[in-house]
């Protein structure tokens, strides 16, 4: 048995701080948020290997890597702001307020003429009133109005006050929303600047994992995923999460407990990807292998963090590329994504990699935990794991337990949030939209109703 002693175990806040600070002393950078602090950008092969461009209707949701202005004026011409009739101030300018001028022998295209919103001034007029204003002769030869413009130019809008060739429609870090793509394409943009997608490889670990999707055989149930096997899902969590967060998922095939194994598929993934994720391996068995492996190949950062689900997390640097290391069950996985891999995700798009937490009151206490201290829950020390820190000074957190919580707001306009019984990988959580991290040793003792706490939505 393999010695588990030297576990380097940090807080989130710790390990993604230290992921990070890596990041930025990668001698190549690290996606778009180190390149863009270049000096020389648009001459940088880095940044132009993390640079694409896309057709402005596929950049909605993508991350712009350069200022993106207007390739033109607009509008391009005098342009009538509303459907009204053109006119010459001139006709106006000298009359007393009030006054209106006789057009009685006004003659449509010489002393006035249609003039409909967004299109531009028939030639050789300068001003407008609202149709409302206007009575048109039958033949709409001939027109009489009740209201006269304010000055020269009213009802109209000049060109280029909409904006001016070279004008900055949306800048460098901004994410591209359906207004914001419309904006540009007002500037004449047909295609527009983004910051390549991190592309993420997931590299599944395990003896006992098999693919989903075995055809069962009725006849020999015995042997339909052989005793003991567990069906590969974390795949399916891993490639959601990174579509949804901006990225390019780069699935391997279930790679088994084997150092050799184990240390040829990182290789490979840390080739062909910006960042790696590998399942499993991070905890004590005699085939848990990960970290061992990436703290020869490279950097360890932490084998383990202070939370669960999702203890067994880790983080380590191999020939610059982050490798996040999750836990085999889902629940677990689930958050150690959510803590490590998106602010990885977001720091390589140039965005802030921490997602601010929010204040909500607590409305009632949080369960009682089913699981706890053997002297709690009566287990025998053989089936219950020793604290981690059995010196740690009472009254200050040595471990975070993940609380499931329905958020949502009160009659008072405050976010209330409301305990949800269960662990957060349970069926019984499935109606959480949003978690907190609550301390957890001697000497801490839980939030209240009424308190307010810190949450983050799922």
């Amino acid at each position: 048995m393999r010695d588990h002693s030297q576990h380097i175990q940090l807080s989130r806040e710790q390990a993604v701080s230290s992921m990070l600070e890596a990041m930025d002393a990668a001698p190549a950078g690290f996606g778009w948020a180190n390149i863009a602090a270049g000096e020389d950008l648009h001459s940088s092969e880095v940044a132009r290997k993390c640079c694409e461009q896309v057709a402005l209707a596929d950049s909605v949701g993508r991350v712009l890597a350069y200022d993106v202005v207007s390739r033109c004026d607009m509008p391009s011409a005098l342009t009538c702001a509303m459907d009204s009739i053109a006119l010459h101030w001139s006709d106006f300018e000298n009359l007393a307020e009030g006054e209106l001028p006789d057009t009685s022998a006004w003659v449509r295209g010489v002393d006035w003429q249609f003039a409909n919103t967004g299109v531009a001034m028939p030639e050789g007029f300068d001003t407008a009133i609202v149709i409302e204003h206007v009575q048109v002769s039958e033949d709409q030869q001939h027109v009489t109005i009740d209201a006269a413009p304010s000055k020269q130019g009213a009802g109209t809008r000049p060109a280029g006050s909409t904006m001016k060739r070279g004008d900055v429609l949306a800048t460098a870090g901004t994410v591209v929303t359906p207004d914001v793509a419309a904006r540009m394409g007002t500037g004449d943009n047909a295609v527009v600047p983004v910051v390549r997608k991190p592309r993420v490889a997931f590299i599944p670990t395990g003896n006992e994992l098999v693919p989903a999707g075995i055809p069962l055989d009725p006849t020999r149930v015995d042997q339909f995923a052989a005793r003991g096997r567990n069906f590969e899902t974390n795949s399916i969590l891993v490639r959601a999460k990174v579509e949804a967060w901006g990225g390019q998922f780069v699935p391997f095939d279930i790679v088994c407990d084997e150092r050799p194994e184990i240390e040829a598929a990182i290789k490979r993934a840390c080739e062909v990807a910006d960042i790696v994720v590998l399942n499993a391996g991070s905890s004590k068995g005699s085939d848990d292998w990960s970290c061992e492996v990436m703290e020869e190949m490279g950097h360890m950062i932490c084998h383990q963090t202070n939370h669960g689900p999702g203890h067994h997390s880790s983080y380590a640097v191999v020939d610059n590329v982050p490798i996040v290391g999750i836990s085999g069950p889902s629940g677990g996985a689930s958050f150690t994504l959510d803590f490590y891999l998106r602010p990885l995700m977001r720091k390589y798009l140039g965005l802030n990699p921490i997602v601010p937490k929010t204040a909500a009151r607590l409305t009632e206490a949080f369960p009682a935990p089913k699981h706890g201290s053997g002297a709690k829950n009566g287990k025998p020390a053989g089936e219950e794991r020793p604290r981690e820190h059995p010196d740690h000074a009472p009254g200050e957190p040595e471990f975070f337990g993940i609380r499931p919580l329905r958020v949502e707001p009160s009659a008072d306009g405050v976010l209330e949030a409301t305990p949800i019984d269960g662990r957060p990988e349970s069926k019984t959580a499935w109606g959480a939209n949003a978690f907190t991290m609550m301390g957890m040793g001697p000497g801490i003792e839980p939030p209240t109703a009424g308190d307010i706490i810190e949450v983050e939505f799922l």
